[in-house]
């Protein structure tokens, strides 16, 4: 099975350079600036920075741990959309076919005057007001960035464009369309991370919850005579979960955890594909005699499981050290921040557990009292779920590891390999 059609957040150094955009200004030693094109440049240069684009871009988000924050503008004049509007010239792509796996030199530097511009750019353009500061060589943040969830609630995903085709100035046609409809925090296209072409779909994410769902449940929204289809992402991200099929990164929602693709496929009985370029690690006779492991059935166990409330911002150590007043703990499930979760007993005695601590559960060390409850049968039910995911990720990752040759896999099969404590 080809990985071609399986999508990736793009930082912003790696976005694929659209349909080709004329030099706004000219390759001369001293390249003039022309007010359009410093207007453009310097409102990129602070989108690169915004809450919006952060919580998406990891190299950005690295960047900024790094030198107090600055990043230099010798490292933003890579990002394509700035090449594209200043007119650097395109790296030279070296490639050795006789090793085509072979690490490729570092890029040659870029041209001084093209730096130069773009430095002369952004000092001028940037005031008192925003949002980023500048110096003779950087850009930095002024606020430390806080990563938030908060975007899922607010998109809209879209399909309904062409697939392959590029547009000039796409991003900035499609959100101003969107804009008009609603505030536009962050527009994403969606791409082939193997080929980088354009999928056909977006993420626009909004400034409210309210103008997303208006915009979700429109049904006459047409983009340069192609007709779209908006839905909220968390509801295209539950129809795919429903159907079982690979969840892309850029869908995850917050808070969860994914199988990556090589684990997804080894789940469903599909060829692990290899990067481009790759030789299999394990010759094809070794992978016929790898044995590989099918996850243990979760069987419903009466008398174990206990709903407890009131555990905000406790640590999981201390939380299973205070249930195991009750009982040998064997995992406890909860989502990170979460004030309630279930917790999974070794021995039949959630029902003693519950009597005994009817007035609450202190906590060590804390003010924390946690409040003991029977599990009602939905919960029940979506917490063998949860286990049996958790089940068949881990017994996924172990052969993947073990088909392509990354890892040493022990003989056995235990059922640690479904327990989980926080989740993620």
């Amino acid at each position: 099975m080809a990985a071609e059609g399986i999508p990736e957040v793009v930082a912003a150094a790696s976005i694929p350079a659209a349909a080709p955009v004329a030099a706004p200004v000219a390759a001369t030693e001293e390249l003039s600036l022309d007010s359009q094109v410093a207007e453009k440049v310097v409102s990129q240069v602070k989108h690169y920075f915004t809450d919006a684009n952060l919580n998406h871009d990891s190299f950005m988000r690295k960047g900024i741990t790094m030198h107090d924050g600055w990043i230099p503008f010798s490292t933003l004049i890579r990002f394509n959309k700035l090449r594209q509007l200043i007119g650097v010239p395109e790296d030279p792509k070296i490639i050795d076919m006789r090793r085509p796996n072979k690490r490729l030199p570092r890029p040659p530097p870029i041209a001084k005057k093209f730096v130069n511009w773009l430095a002369a750019a952004v000092k001028a353009g940037v005031t008192e007001a925003d949002a980023v500061e500048v110096n003779d060589s950087s850009v930095r943040r002024k606020e430390p960035f806080v990563e938030s969830d908060e975007w899922f609630s607010r998109t809209v995903h879209v399909k309904g464009l062409p697939y392959g085709q590029e547009y000039v100035d796409a991003s900035e046609e499609l959100t101003e369309f969107f804009a008009q409809h609603g505030e536009v925090a962050l527009l994403r296209m969606r791409r082939n991370p193997k080929t980088k072409a354009f999928k056909g779909n977006l993420l626009v994410e909004f400034g409210t919850v309210e103008q997303a769902e208006a915009v979700a449940q429109m049904t006459d929204l047409e983009f340069e005579g192609h007709k779209l289809a908006p839905v909220m992402l968390s509801a295209y991200h539950d129809e795919k979960m429903a159907a079982d099929e690979y969840i892309h990164p850029e869908l995850y929602k917050p808070g969860q955890t994914y199988p990556t693709f090589e684990e997804w496929c080894v789940a469903h009985g599909r060829e692990v594909p290899l990067p481009r370029g790759a030789k299999p690690k394990v010759a094809e006779t070794k992978k016929s005699k790898v044995k590989l492991l099918t996850p243990k059935e979760i069987v419903a166990v009466p008398n174990v499981l206990v709903k407890f409330t009131g555990a905000e911002g406790i640590a999981i150590d201390d939380l299973k050290k205070a249930l195991g007043a009750a009982g040998n703990v064997k995992y406890v499930d909860i989502q990170d921040g979460a004030m309630e979760g279930i917790v999974r007993f070794k021995e039949p005695v959630a029902e003693q557990a519950i009597e005994s601590y009817a007035e609450g559960m202190p906590v060590e060390d804390s003010a924390v009292v946690l409040r003991l409850e029977a599990v009602n049968a939905e919960d029940e039910s979506a917490f063998y779920e949860r286990a049996k995911a958790a089940s068949e990720a881990a017994i996924a990752r172990k052969n993947a590891q073990a088909l392509n040759g990354n890892g040493k896999r022990s003989g056995g099969q235990s059922e640690s390999s479904s327990k989980r404590t926080r989740s993620n």
